[in-house]
């Protein structure tokens, strides 16, 4: 079992969970955390980034439940998994929830994309103050070539 992410001190409306998971190129997750701030640079965000290698190669279903363990009101967790330490940094966007699916809506669009970093924080507060759902940020990312959020 992975450790409990602990949200004391954290805003839960303004500071993004992103956890990493993969450990092999420090030079690529200083340039996803760069690339996070740099979303935050015009609100006042932060982010709050849990660096332990104690989720080394961790599922996102493991990062959930420390997740949800640590702060049940949160939607969404990002990580920072192999395939995010290379080519646009593309983190992966996790729901916490088990989403209903309204009869219109895409059942094939399930509960994780990719995402560029710069786009965290912004997802993160929507979801948080309920402006939108995981599954219109989903359906977003389905529309691209390549199913990354990019905007």
């Amino acid at each position: 079992m992975r450790p409990l992410i602990d949200r004391t001190g954290h805003d839960f409306e303004t500071e993004a969970l992103v956890v990493r998971t993969d450990f092999s190129d420090d030079g690529a997750w200083r340039v996803v955390v760069e690339q996070i701030a740099a979303g935050c640079a015009e609100y006042e965000r932060d982010t709050h980034v849990v660096d332990d290698p104690a989720f080394e190669g961790a599922s996102p279903e493991e990062v959930v439940l420390s997740t949800l363990l640590g702060d049940p009101r949160l939607e969404v967790a990002f990580l920072a998994d192999a395939a995010s330490m290379r080519g646009e940094y593309a983190l992966l966007a996790v729901s916490t929830r088990d989403e209903e699916l309204d009869e219109d809506d895409d059942e094939e669009l399930g509960c994780v994309f990719r995402l560029v970093p710069a786009v965290v924080n912004e997802m993160h507060v929507n979801l948080a103050i309920g402006h939108l759902d995981f599954w219109e940020y989903a359906h977003a990312a389905a529309q691209d070539p390549e199913h990354i959020l990019r905007t």
